[in-house]
Formats: structure tokens, sequence, C-alpha cells
């Protein structure tokens, strides 16, 4: 007998049959994933049954010159003979490359120093692809799973290294990136509703009989959803839970689930840890990536005709020297007709993408306002913390 098989039997005698009764997925997503290492190709064969070549030709990563935290990763790919070059995660949305759509959540480097890992990631990056025009995530099955406006306050999304809480200190050991998404929002006001239809398999700090082996972890301000393509939801930080969630229970899409607040494990500000998990091409549950799917729900139920990007923050010694970059802000038209930057110290610039040196310590909000040719406006705010030559003192950040 392998040690594998024992240690499952043990598991069985342990805990009961634990798989035996859990629903099956029934939905079959829109996506497909692979895992590579760099010079492998695969062949993927996507929801519409086109067969799609891949293959990940080079992996790029740059990491800060304190903690050496990933801040930026990028990888070069063919896919049907076309390459291209993506910026993996940290509010970046699936480009088309070779007739089809691709995006890639995860590369290694993040699994280096993070001190777990939440990808299930075994080789040097994972890539995800649609067919052209394809949604990322079906219509009709997902809602943006709050009532506010996108980007409300602040964010920490898709690998950014945790800052609100003063977390991006120079001389950590391990980095905690965040690979679920962070929603800030008003404390016992904004609503948290249900992005899919699903079962609840975790309220507060119980759990259904059978689960104790998915991704579900309970804790008493947190909800855990299952939808119909195996997925598990995480909704944290709830200031209260609806008294409509009850264990065993099946919620509606849009269902109110509680209201946000900064209990358990917030680092002290309000707001909604929203995390997706799913079995990945390892065979392992691992982190769906979900800044794409709250983004198309998003521009689907509220059509914004413009939308400002100038995420994620960025974190240096006074000094350095950084770009900000507006360049992921999006029209509906699509074109922006102009960026136009206000920094903290009064002067103005124009550009998608700027350089500034930061030479004193502090915490700085540049606000970018940019603009499509119809006049249409929206606002972001980069965020940079800048340390001094040879402190370890983090600026103040809540």
């Amino acid at each position: 007998m392998t040690r594998l098989r024992l240690l499952s039997l043990v598991a069985v005698m342990m805990h009961g049959n634990l798989h035996a009764d859990l629903p099956k997925p029934t939905l079959e997503p829109t996506l497909r994933a692979v895992d590579l290492t760099t010079g492998e190709a695969a062949d993927v064969t996507l929801a519409n049954g086109s067969v799609a070549k891949v293959k990940l030709v080079a992996l790029d990563e740059k990491t800060d010159t304190m903690a050496k935290a990933v801040r930026e990763a990028k990888v070069t790919i063919e896919v049907n003979g076309e390459k291209a070059v993506l910026s993996s995660a940290n509010y970046h949305l699936p480009l088309t490359v070779g007739g089809v759509q691709v995006d890639c959540p995860i590369t290694r480097g993040y699994n280096a120093n993070s001190g777990e890992d939440s990808w299930g990631l075994e080789k040097d990056a994972r890539l995800r692809l649609w067919p052209a025009g394809s949604p990322w995530i079906e219509p009709g099955t997902f809602v943006y799973p709050l009532k506010q406006r996108w980007f409300a306050t602040m964010t920490q999304f898709s690998n950014e290294p945790t800052y609100v809480d003063g977390g991006d200190k120079p001389d950590r050991a391990k980095i905690y990136y965040h690979n679920d998404l962070d929603f800030g929002g008003c404390e016992g006001l904004t609503e948290v509703i249900a992005a899919t239809d699903g079962l609840v398999v975790s309220v507060a700090n119980k759990t259904l009989d059978g689960y104790s082996l998915t991704p579900v972890r309970p804790r008493y301000d947190v909800v855990y959803l299952l939808d119909e393509r195996g997925w598990y939801y995480r909704y944290s930080h709830l200031h209260t839970i609806d008294a409509g969630i009850t264990l065993g229970s099946r919620v509606k899409m849009g269902q109110k689930i509680g209201i946000l607040g900064k209990e358990g494990a917030s680092g002290g500000w309000t707001h909604l840890h929203f995390g997706i998990k799913s079995r990945q091409p390892s065979g392992k549950w691992g982190t769906q990536e979900a800044y794409a799917f709250a983004w198309e729900s998003y521009v689907r139920e509220s059509k914004p005709a413009i939308i400002a990007v100038a995420r994620p923050h960025h974190f240096i010694r006074a000094g350095e020297t950084i770009t900000l970059d507006a360049s992921k802000s999006w029209a509906a038209s699509g074109q922006i007709a102009s960026y136009e930057w206000t920094f903290c110290d009064g002067k103005k610039a124009t550009g998608a993408k700027l350089e500034r040196t930061y030479s004193a310590p502090g915490s700085y909000s540049e606000i970018v306002k940019v603009t499509d040719a119809a006049g249409h406006i929206s606002y972001d705010f980069a965020i940079v913390q800048v340390i001094g030559k040879d402190d370890q003192q983090v600026p103040p950040t809540i």
C-alpha cells in the first residue's frame, strides 16, 4: 500500500467518508488553465473545442531593493505562432494573442518567499485561455460581490504585497502577496452579496460534514459558498452575517451575505476579502484569480463610460525612481483622450506612464484623472510609500 493511500484511509477513519456526498460540478467554466516551465509548449483545447498551441518562452520577475518582494512579473509567450509579453496579475486583464484571450495569474517567484503556496503552482507560470470574444466568466452566473462603486477606496488585489495595515515592511522575510481581492468600503453600511448561486458549506465557525479536506477554513466572520463549477468562494471580515445564510442552505446570486466590516484578521481596515479556490492543472487546490471576473461583471452591470486604474501601490527607498502607470485604465469607447496627474507636491504632469523620483520618506497619494473623447472622467490614486535610505519604519497607512 502506498503512503498516500494509507494517509487517505487514515483520514477517512478519522473524519468519515469525506467526499462521498460532495456535489459534482455541473457548470463548465469558459477558461482553460495550463502550467508551463520555461521553454515548454502545450496544446490546449478551449471551451469552444478549438485547440491553441501555447509556449512559455521566457519569465522575467522584478523585485524591490528591500525585502526582495516581487513587484512585477512578465512572461513572454507564443500562442498559435504569435509572440507577446504579458504582465502577471496586479490589475492586468486578459489580452488577445494568436486569436485567443490569455492572461497569467501567477509565476513561480511569488511562491519563493511567500511562506505558503496559495496557487498549487508547480511550474514556472500559469496561463489561462479563453476563445476569442468569449466572456471571462459566464454571463448570468456571476455578479459583482458588493453594492458599491468600483474602486470605492483602497484595494489589495491579485498578488499585490499587503500594505494597508503597514505590512509592506522592508525587512520582512516572508511576503504576503494578496492573491485574493480586498475591496475596501464603508464599515457597517456596504452590503456584501453572493457573486454566484451556491451551497453554504461554511458559516461562522461551522462547516458542513464532509468538507474538512476542501479549501474551507471556518472563522466567525467568514462565509464559504460552493458553486456549480465546483469553486469555493470566501467572503471574509463581515461585520454581520445575514440571518438567511445558514449552513447547508442554497443561496441565489445577488442574495445578501452580510455587511462589510473589519472583523477577523483584517489588519484593522474595513474591507471584503473575496477569494475563489478551485482545482488547478497540478491537481491541487489553488487560487482562481478573480480580478477579471469582478471587472467584467461590474462593467456589465453598471455600464461605466470610463474606469481609471493607477494601481498597484509602490514601495521604495528614498532616492529611487518608479514608473507611475495608468495605462491599465479603460474607456467603453475604446479611446482615452488624456491622462492628467496631480502630485502631492502640487506639481502636475500628463501621460499614461511617468517616471518620478521620491527623495523624502512618506506616504504619497498621486491622483490621475483620465478623460475619454466624449469628456467622461474617472479618477484613481497611485499610493507610493517611501522609506528612508537606512530606515526600517513604515510610513503611516490607515
